[in-house]
């Protein structure tokens, strides 16, 4: 029998199956990218450079190409994964900063109820800060916006403090009729 003959390849003696070949399909299983493409390129330039001593030519392939497959995923995961995070911050930001409005809000008016102080009564904010006995809320916007605070105590339904990104990133109640 011709080793040459048409469909078959010749046999060398003592054929192996390359290492890195192998290393390269598991490393993409294990979604590793470089480490597989890497492996992957190694193995085929050795695999063809042994003159048939090694084998393992399909699966360095395999192996290559799912690690390219794996890196391709990563590089388009990772932009939407940054986006999805500063999204989660802005409406993180947006209910930290409605969070303390309201806070102040209910501070004020437990003030104006406390002193007895009617809509229109002039608004001291550091002795209405001075009166919460353990305040365990911010006074400022986490998104580097600055508050404006009422001069009078407002009639309920109007905020005593107004953030200066209540129009550009929204940090304002949508209602406050009751506050």
């Amino acid at each position: 029998m011709n080793p040459y003959q048409a469909g078959h390849a010749p046999i060398v003696q003592g054929q192996k199956t390359s290492g890195l070949a192998i290393a390269s399909l598991v490393t993409s299983l294990t979604c590793i990218a470089p480490a597989a493409i890497i492996c992957g390129h190694i193995a085929l330039s050795q695999i063809k450079a042994s003159g048939g001593y090694l084998t393992g030519r399909g699966v360095a392939l395999a192996g290559t190409i799912l690690g390219y497959v794996s890196l391709f995923s990563y590089l388009m995961v990772l932009p939407i994964l940054f986006v999805g995070a500063r999204a989660w911050k802005k409406g993180s930001d947006r209910a930290t900063c409605i969070m303390a409005q309201r806070n102040i809000q209910q501070a004020v008016r437990s003030y104006q109820k406390a002193n007895g102080l009617a809509p229109g009564a002039p608004l001291d904010i550091n002795a209405v800060m001075a009166s919460v006995p353990m305040r365990t809320f911010t006074m400022t916007c986490p998104a580097g916006g600055s508050f404006e605070f009422s001069k009078v105590i407002p009639p309920t339904g109007v905020l005593v403090i107004k953030c200066s990104h209540a129009d550009d990133l929204g940090h304002a109640p949508s209602d406050c009729a009751d506050w």
